[in-house]
């Protein structure tokens, strides 16, 4: 989801409204056993309402990998639930050693994740004249015919830009798009068929827990005026770069890298 709206015939619900929404259900539905995923994109504030229906609570949460405004540390989880056993779970089962390297640049929890040993190509950075993503994502599905390829941008309009440049230039690639914004009439950007090969385009926000053979950050020099120690922008990265199996593909608009990218070395991250 981008973001945390919810649309309702009124209007946008409010941060209140949901909560209240929330706890009444929490109430009514009493399960006996509530399981969270990425929890750390929830607010500290939602582990007390876990604790309501006295069900028995697990929690799967990685603090390097929040992409919400309303988030949680580990020991935040664990102070609102009371007491709880905290388990760590290590390993890299989705990446190629070259990309967990590239990203372990972004990683900002203590020590450093232990590198997988599947090996792949490194990844790279490709510098793009204005427009010119479109040209990099068809020789990429031409390369890759039976392959996903998520490509994850910053804005929604990337998103239609290039959905819109695609279908034009290559009508046969037939890419799916996703976004929480589509109106009721566009129900053909409202779902993914993830075992259908070729392109997916989707914003930052809705990457989480997604998975591709490759991953295509076009637009990185959107980030050009971010502080390149900002731990969300970190982090954004390492969520990003981590959704590869195979191929990690990086671009940017302009004559200069963006501050971000332009930190990696050539050992992780090759040029053109």
């Amino acid at each position: 989801m981008e973001g945390n709206e919810r649309k309702t015939a009124q209007g946008e619900e409010t941060g209140a409204e949901a909560w209240q929404r929330l706890s009444a259900y929490a109430y009514l539905s009493a399960p006996e056993r509530l399981v969270v995923d990425e929890g750390q994109d929830l607010p500290p504030e939602f582990y007390r309402l876990c604790r309501l229906p006295g069900a028995r609570t697990t929690v799967f949460a990685d603090e390097c990998q929040r992409l919400t405004d309303a988030n949680s540390t580990l020991t935040e989880i664990a102070e609102r639930l009371g007491r709880c056993t905290s388990l760590t779970l290590d390993g890299n089962h989705r990446n190629t050693r070259q990309i967990a390297s590239f990203a372990a640049h972004f990683h900002t929890g203590t020590g450093l994740p232990v590198l997988p040993e599947r090996e792949g190509p490194p990844p790279r950075l490709h510098r793009l004249p204005h427009g010119g993503a479109a040209d990099l994502l068809v020789l990429l599905a031409q390369r890759h015919l039976q392959q996903s390829i998520g490509v994850i941008v910053n804005s929604t309009e990337t998103q239609f830009s290039l959905l819109g440049s695609l279908e034009r230039r290559a009508p046969r690639i037939r890419p799916q798009l996703y976004t929480s914004r589509a109106r009721a009439a566009q129900n053909r950007y409202r779902t993914l068929d993830p075992g259908r090969p070729g392109i997916v385009l989707v914003h930052r926000a809705s990457a989480k827990g997604l998975g591709f053979d490759t991953v295509v950050i076009p637009d990185t020099h959107t980030d050009t005026a971010v502080d390149p120690t900002s731990a969300a922008l970190r982090m954004t990265y390492y969520v990003l770069a981590t959704r590869a199996r195979r191929e990690l593909h990086l671009a940017y608009e302009g004559e200069t890298e963006p501050p971000l990218c332009a930190q990696v070395g050539p050992g992780d991250l090759l040029r053109g």
